[in-house]
């Protein structure tokens, strides 16, 4: 399968996987943890079940065991916080504040890797900033505005998290690595709040599993994607395409998501206005 396909079946799952979750978590209605453990450990379960009947095995994972855990650690925290923000804010909102992962990314690149900073780099962090500025009802007060705050915190993991993750997956085998990987991120959630075992009942009521097993299945067939593409096609083309899952979270928000339907020109630029800020980044 080529990577541009691989691209666009990963734009398109984790888009639509966006829309399901907060339809599942918002207003307080899930417990988080509780949701970050069972989420993560369906998705797990699936893509185990299809490493073992291809032929479960992780190649050189001695080599970059290091970057392995501090993607399954920060993946597992990241997950908690990535709830407790679809309980916040909407899911058009969210993917733009999920985008400013790009700076942090950039960021790890100039400490990490000694990694230069460009003009352009520069433009494209303030126009994240822009965008996600755009949704804030009070600038002076963008930091007290708790699922915004989340939201920035979201990326922050999220882009040590991928990072991490993307380059493990380009050094062993694709599938064990996915598999392994959502496991150790819901053992992780299970671990920062042991707890929550307690509150996982309300989600593995028939209903709500039904919709856990649909929504693990367009995310993992998702994330599957992104790291196939990564492997297969180059890191600087691929970046700034799967860019266009912004725009596209908002638009699927804005049409099926009714309550959603409110300054949608403001959403709609922002998220334009985001995605160009990412490309600008990742070129």
């Amino acid at each position: 399968m080529s990577w541009q396909l691989l691209t666009l079946i990963s734009v398109l799952s984790l888009s639509i996987s966006v829309i399901l979750q907060r339809t599942l978590i918002h207003r307080d209605k899930t417990d988080p943890f509780a949701y970050a453990v069972v989420f993560q450990g369906i998705v797990g379960i699936l893509l185990m079940i299809v490493a073992l009947s291809l032929g479960f095995k992780l190649p050189g994972i001695g080599a970059v065991i290091l970057p392995a855990i501090i993607s399954v650690i920060f993946y597992g925290v990241g997950h908690i916080v990535y709830a407790k923000t679809l309980q916040k804010v909407e899911a058009s909102a969210f993917s733009v504040l999920f985008a400013t992962q790009a700076v942090w990314i950039m960021a790890l690149g100039i400490v990490l890797l000694g990694e230069s900073l460009t003009a352009l780099q520069v433009v494209g962090t303030i126009l994240i900033f822009g965008g996600v500025g755009l949704l804030v009802k009070n600038l002076s007060s963008v930091f007290k505005d708790k699922g915004v705050f989340l939201g920035l915190l979201t990326g922050l993991m999220f882009g040590i998290a991928i990072t991490a993750w993307s380059y493990v997956g380009r050094h062993t085998d694709t599938l064990s690595w996915a598999a392994i990987s959502f496991i150790g991120t819901s053992l992780v959630a299970f671990l920062v709040r042991p707890k929550s075992l307690q509150k996982m009942k309300p989600l593995l009521q028939p209903k709500v599993l039904v919709t856990l097993l649909f929504l693990a299945v367009f995310y993992g067939i998702g994330s599957l994607a992104m790291l196939f593409a990564y492997k297969e096609g180059s890191f600087t083309i691929i970046s700034p395409l799967r860019q266009t899952s912004i725009i596209v979270t908002v638009l699927l928000a804005l049409a099926f998501l009714p309550q959603e339907r409110n300054r949608i020109g403001r959403k709609i630029l922002a998220a334009l206005i985001c995605a160009v800020g990412v490309v600008l980044i990742v070129i």
